[in-house]
């Protein structure tokens, strides 16, 4: 079944004839018969011809090519065709770096001769997937943008509705039946503007979730971060009884507070940047993440809460150096509930209580003394039973090692995946993600916490 309803365009520039067979094959077990169409070219300067005169969806190129090698036939598609998927094949006589040269050079996938249909296919769906959510953020951007100009356009008609209403007023003081009827037009145009922004809001979610999404797929090492950082930095914005607008706000940069990351150029720098206890004083993704936001409309708030997450209390941080109150509480609040999940994350021998008393030691010069205190309430609070197993829902990106299905899991095709009861180790959380990627969890997932 295609993934976007469309047949494929297959460009295939490699001189072996059997690529295209295992290629061909990999395309029918994945997609169906007849949902895309391979074009094999045996050459580099015939590919490059294929690529200026037709729109393909994946090119698959040899690297071992006469003439111009695969590394610069990647190099000249993205140029000509930014959008297409780039899947580098080579054999093993290749060498040890075949695959990072790959990604220097800007393919999306790297495949090592001989070739596997299961591979073959597993990349495809790869680089499928991710063209469309990068097509639908695409999509909702537009949509985005065009609500924002007829809200503007509203916006002027109103003030000059407004303007009006203020010389009818003059004119009509004597007659209460006009006012009252003009009063009335206004509260219909307000409520118009409510209904607006209700909608604008619904569509900033999406955004949000789309970006969120993005960000879990680029870090797979570090699964459920952002949600579980969400989740607790909420219940502390709560605690210390923040208004509804600031709590709303956490949220949503505490989702998105690792956006800067993925857009770093390496896969060894997005491992350092998420390395706070090592690397938090050196580290740049939050002006990364803030400049991202800032082309948003909206994510204004959000933006600025990213950009001083490496603050410290005692003045000591990056970028601006503020200090105390300076920095915005959702920044203080996001920066302390990040650097506790990747400890816990990389030290997972070490009891919560041993975690939490070396960053009580750091209060008052990396973070804040207030939100420690009631991190340490409510992580406590969070682990003390109640009356036996206390339930919760996640989202599959938030699943962890030791967590219990309080009830059956099931794929949004209808597949029952684990049953209830099942008790999650990292072999279980990894097969569930890998089948998130192809047929979606259907959730939320209700789980606990064995006592």
């Amino acid at each position: 079944m295609s993934l976007t309803g469309k047949e494929k365009n297959i460009l295939l520039i490699d001189p072996d004839a059997g690529t295209a067979q295992v290629v061909q094959a990999a395309l029918a077990a994945e997609l169906g018969e007849g949902e895309a169409r391979v074009h094999p070219v045996a050459d580099a300067d015939g590919g490059l011809e294929k690529v200026r005169s037709e729109r393909w969806d994946v090119v698959f190129c040899a690297i071992e090519l006469s003439g111009t090698d695969g590394f610069e036939v990647c190099r000249r598609v993205r140029k000509l065709q930014p959008r297409a998927a780039m899947i580098l094949t080579s054999g093993y006589q290749a060498g040890a770096d075949a695959a990072a040269r790959a990604r220097r050079a800007g393919a999306d996938a790297y495949l090592a001769k001989p070739l596997k249909p299961g591979e073959v296919g597993y990349a495809l769906r790869s680089v499928f997937k991710v063209s469309e959510l990068s097509h639908a953020l695409y999509e909702k951007n537009r949509q985005l943008e065009t609500s924002l100009g007829q809200l503007n356009n509203f916006h002027k008609n109103l003030a000059g509705l407004n303007s009006e209403l203020r010389a009818d007023k003059q004119r009509l003081a004597d007659n209460l039946k006009d006012m009252q009827e003009l009063n009335r037009q206004l509260e219909d145009k307000n409520a118009q503007i409510s209904s607006m922004i209700e909608e604008l809001s619904g569509r900033f979610d999406s955004t949000e979730t789309l970006l969120a999404s993005i960000i879990e797929l680029h870090q797979a090492s570090h699964r459920g971060h952002s949600e579980r950082v969400a989740e607790l930095s909420v219940a502390i914005a709560e605690k210390m009884e923040l208004r509804n607008y600031q709590v709303r706000n956490i949220r949503t940069a505490a989702r998105l507070h690792e956006l800067g990351i993925i857009a770093l150029p390496t896969e060894e720098r997005r491992q350092e940047a998420m390395d706070e206890r090592k690397n938090r004083k050196y580290n740049t993704h939050p002006l990364v993440g803030e400049m991202l936001l800032k082309g948003f409309p909206g994510f204004e708030l959000v933006a600025d809460i990213l950009r001083h997450l490496h603050e410290n209390v005692d003045g000591s941080g990056t970028p601006d150096g503020l200090y105390g109150e300076q920095i915005p509480v959702g920044s203080r609040i996001i920066s302390a509930v990040s650097y506790f999940d990747h400890s816990r994350v990389a030290q997972p021998g070490q009891s919560v209580a041993t975690l939490l008393a070396r960053m009580l030691d750091q209060g008052g010069k990396l973070f804040d003394e207030q939100v420690l205190a009631v991190l340490r309430h409510c992580v406590e609070t969070q682990q003390r039973p109640s009356g036996g197993k206390a339930e919760m829902e996640c989202s599959v990106f938030a699943l962890t090692e030791g967590m219990e299905l309080v009830s059956d899991l099931y794929s949004e095709s209808g597949i029952n995946i684990l049953r209830s009861g099942t008790v999650l180790d990292s072999e279980i959380v990894s097969k569930v993600l890998k089948f998130h990627a192809m047929d979606p969890i259907k959730g939320p997932i209700k789980i606990c916490h064995p006592s």
